[in-house]
């Protein structure tokens, strides 16, 4: 089957008008094809930046992280203000009774009594065996 064929019964005007409309679609040229390419090429270009901020910003979070998972447990060992009596003192590795003793001799009336005693009985911890002999 023809195109012609298909054309047979309609009207002169509508094939005419048919005709002028069936052109071939416009070639892209080798100059417009280089067009294009650098245009996508500056789009695309300018993605990566964006893309080391939004890396840049993640890398931030990931080194606060970090450094909270590793500050914040030595921060607690260090204490507030009012345990800071309470410290190895003869830098023996553990605060023991040794270290109330020894901050008693080498504190020269600087602690008072009461504190030294609360140390003490913070150190010392007499435990409950269960035993009722």
């Amino acid at each position: 089957m023809h195109e012609e064929d298909n054309l047979e019964g309609l009207p002169d005007e509508l094939v005419a008008e048919l005709e002028k409309a069936d052109k071939p679609g416009a070639l892209i040229t080798a100059r417009v094809d280089r067009s294009i390419a650098n245009l996508a090429r500056e789009q695309f270009a300018a993605r990566p930046e964006r893309r080391r901020r939004v890396a840049r910003a993640w890398y931030a979070v990931a080194a606060t992280v970090v450094l909270a998972v590793l500050v914040l447990p030595f921060s607690n060992r260090l204490g507030t203000d009012d345990d800071a009596l309470y410290a190895d003192v003869d830098n023996s590795g553990q605060i023991d009774i040794a270290d109330v003793l020894t901050l008693a001799r080498r504190s020269n009336g600087k602690v008072s009594q009461a504190e030294l005693d609360a140390f003490a009985m913070r150190v010392v911890a007499l435990a409950n065996s269960g035993d009722a002999s």
